[in-house]
């Protein structure tokens, strides 16, 4: 059983179990409570040095989660009141926020159509690439990860840490492998500028050049399973690093049975990355 197969095993037994009922409000509970505690904290990790938001657009793709994306939103505007926003949303409902720029896609389009179309509208130099389940703080330090880009041009993209509520999991490291390919990394793997290490990947979440991210794009035709494709795409295109100290929160709705039985149904992407990533087997 692969890691992705179990995780989605697990999801869909959380989504359908009879406590859930029970579980989801204990579940939310925590994390309200957790936040409201960070926010505290955060108020005295102001960024001091000054930052150019005018540089940076932020694109969230949703899907039938108004109330996380709601959630992230507000996180943005509190931290980060002139960052322009722009949400790709295929639910059957799409949201409208104040402040915010929504491109409504026909229902469950997928992942990767609706990064697409929202990188497609962005007008700014960088791309701040977030999910819908995240939430940004003062302590986020985006202007860290925008001076890296300046003062480094060999550098593309940057991301950093995503650290799962309610336990404060981190993410997997960003050593991890990538599908077969044949490209060679445009800077050796381990490079180092300043606090940036030279990786292959990284988290969805992170900033990136938007004529660089274009270079790449995401394929419409994977509705789900992308992160592992665009990296590896992006392998010889792209010049990818790390940032640790660049992070942000993550909190899931893993009890919302409708959404995760969309997000499970992953058959047809398996099969499309077969195709692509392993046409021999």
């Amino acid at each position: 059983m692969t890691r992705s197969t179990f995780k989605s095993r697990l999801r869909k037994q959380l989504a359908r179990a009879p406590f859930r009922y029970l579980a989801e409000p204990l579940f939310d509970g925590v994390v309200r409570a957790e936040l409201a505690a960070i926010r505290r904290w955060d108020a005295a990790a102001l960024d001091a040095s000054p930052l150019e938001l005018e540089r940076v657009t932020a694109i969230i793709k949703t899907f039938e989660r108004p109330r996380l994306l709601a959630r992230l939103v507000r996180s943005l505007q509190r931290c980060f009141p002139a960052l322009s926003m722009i949400v790709a949303d295929d639910s059957r409902a799409p949201s409208h926020l104040p402040g915010v720029r929504t491109i409504e896609l026909p229902f469950d389009s997928g992942v990767s159509a609706g990064r697409q179309a929202a990188l497609d509208a962005v007008q700014t130099e960088l791309t701040w690439v977030l999910d819908d389940d995240f939430i940004v703080l003062h302590g986020t330090r985006l202007g860290s990860v925008v001076r890296a880009l300046e003062r480094h041009p060999e550098l593309d993209l940057v991301g950093g840490n995503v650290i799962d509520l309610p336990l404060f999991s981190r993410r997997r490291s960003p050593r991890d492998p990538l599908y077969p390919t044949s490209a060679s990394p445009r800077i050796a793997l381990g490079t180092r500028f300043g606090d940036v290490e030279v990786c292959d990947k990284v988290p969805n979440f992170f900033v990136a050049r938007t004529a660089a991210l274009r270079g790449v794009g995401w394929d419409a035709r994977l509705k789900r399973l992308e992160h592992g494709d665009f990296f590896t795409r992006a392998r010889g295109l792209l010049a990818t690093g790390y940032l640790p100290k660049f992070w942000c929160l993550h909190a899931q709705a893993p009890f919302d049975a409708e959404y995760m039985s969309k997000r499970d149904d992953y058959a047809a992407d398996e099969a499309f990355l077969l195709a692509r990533h392993f046409p021999e087997a």
